[in-house]
């Protein structure tokens, strides 16, 4: 078996398993449901690895024209919660938001693309970077210039 620098609790298994559950529950693009999702993850910031662990499965799981919206609820977490998810997040952004751009078409590729310009100043800029260049998006200018 691979080594787990922490095995889940009894306790963080079920806040994993009740946030999968409302989780289900956001299949389309609805501001409510991803604020409700979003105040949970705030709620249970103390479970952060758990929460994101589950959001990143669900949207590895979801199929392609419903994985959009648990990306904008990764986002929602990210803006308005913060530090505590984003450091579980960070590092998988890469590969989550380009397998979901390879899987979609035009559209939600350019949605996809918008939401990464909002990033700037939300993660580390090797991260933004990371993950522009995985969908093919230009870097922003000055911002994320070198000094």
């Amino acid at each position: 078996p691979i080594p787990r620098d922490h095995m889940p609790t009894p306790e963080e298994e079920e806040v994993a398993a009740s946030y999968a559950l409302e989780l289900a529950e956001l299949t389309f693009n609805s501001k409510p449901i991803i604020n409700s999702l979003t105040m949970i993850a705030d709620e249970e910031r103390a479970f952060s690895h758990a929460i994101a662990g589950v959001v990143l499965r669900k949207i590895g799981s979801a199929l392609a024209d419903k994985k959009l919206p648990i990306i904008y609820l990764l986002d929602s977490i990210c803006k308005n919660v913060g530090a505590a998810y984003k450091n579980h997040f960070a590092p998988a952004l890469p590969q989550t938001i380009g397998d979901a751009f390879d899987a979609n078409g035009p559209k939600v590729r350019t949605s996809l693309q918008k939401l990464v310009d909002t990033w700037t100043g939300v993660f580390e800029p090797a991260v933004v970077a990371a993950t522009r260049a995985r969908i093919g998006a230009s870097a922003a200018p000055a911002a994320t210039a070198a000094p």
